[in-house]
């Protein structure tokens, strides 16, 4: 459908004989003629009615079209990348196919479970994995908290992404009307979309994710608060949003070939906590972390980054340490031998 826009002239024809007519207007009733000054008033009075219709026509009318068109746009884009095969119900929802991946003890294999979901277009993932465990298999299990993106519980990989449950649209991740649902593997597995964190708090707490301060007089008993400027914010800022979904450790390559690696969630915190002007452990963190099973044995391949569903960058964390450690030892090198 191409867009219709309208010539100029269809909007300001009307408008330019306005004067014209009122001016014949004005010159008539100076000469005493008041019939002729009642028809170009008349005149006068509906060519102001054409111009106002027509611009109320070109400027809404015309700006609804055009969204119509950017929907049908939309529409015909969604149906071309296999949207269309979403029947919709009686109710206005829509049945999706859920491909639940589920871990079955007897064959230590993960088994593709398959449910019929009814959706609206409202409804995210956890949304759709709740439903089934109320309305068709109790024995479905899942980690969940907030739902809104807070917590990080419902972690699990969507259509072979990790992502969070609650923060994803049903209609908008299904592909031919399904969706694939699977548990992360980068953390052992409990039960269906259940997994083990104990390992990751382990990893966490090794970074020790708390300032230090040397004088502990001065922690324990402060006198005054702890100022900062602006620069000293912006430094460790955009890494203490970290939710503690595991999202990025389970899109990590590093940690599902090396289990030792530390992982991008607990080095980017450690980065957080070093880049704090409040924090006085600096080089002793460094040091903490200057192992091959540390920010070494990172590839840099940026899928923690890519998954964080609050824009952390944990790898760029973990390049900034690593570039701290080599400033660090550059600094002692030059100590010893001056």
């Amino acid at each position: 459908m191409k867009e219709s826009w309208v010539s100029l002239p269809t909007i300001y024809v009307p408008m330019a004989g306005i004067p014209i007519l009122l001016f014949l207007y004005t010159i008539s009733v100076l000469s005493g003629l008041q019939l002729i000054s009642k028809i170009f008033l008349t005149l006068s009075m509906v060519g102001l009615l054409v111009f106002g219709v027509s611009g109320f026509r070109d400027v809404y009318i015309g700006s609804l079209l055009k969204k119509s068109t950017e929907l049908k746009r939309t529409l015909k884009a969604n149906k071309e990348e296999g949207q269309s095969n979403i029947k919709p119900t009686s109710t206005g929802a829509k049945l999706i196919k859920f491909n639940v991946k589920r871990f079955n003890p007897e064959t230590q294999r993960l088994e593709e479970s398959i449910y019929n979901v009814e959706t609206d277009a409202f409804s995210n993932v956890l949304d759709g994995l709740l439903k089934i465990k109320a309305e068709t298999d109790p024995t479905l299990s899942m980690r969940y908290s907030c739902r809104m993106g807070i917590c990080g519980s419902c972690g699990m990989v969507i259509n072979g992404k990790p992502s969070l449950a609650c923060e994803n649209n049903v209609w908008e991740n299904a592909k031919n009307g399904e969706i694939s649902i699977a548990p992360m593997l980068g953390h052992p597995l409990l039960k269906d979309l259940v997994t083990d964190f104990d390992d990751f708090f382990e990893k966490h707490l090794f970074v020790n994710p708390y300032l230090f301060r040397n004088d502990l007089n001065e922690k324990y008993h402060p006198t005054k608060q702890y100022e900062q400027t602006k620069e000293e914010l912006d430094k460790f800022l955009p890494f203490s949003y970290c939710i503690m979904c595991g999202l990025c450790v389970d899109a990590c390559p590093v940690v599902n070939t090396n289990p030792e690696f530390i992982g991008p969630q607990a080095l980017s915190q450690a980065y957080r906590y070093y880049a704090d002007s409040r924090d006085e452990a600096g080089e002793a963190r460094l040091e903490h972390l200057d192992l091959l099973k540390g920010v070494w044995d990172c590839e840099f391949a940026a899928s923690c980054s890519d998954v964080c569903p609050k824009g952390v960058d944990p790898a760029f964390a973990i390049q900034l340490l690593k570039t701290e450690i080599i400033k660090n030892d550059l600094s002692r090198n030059k100590d010893i031998k001056s």
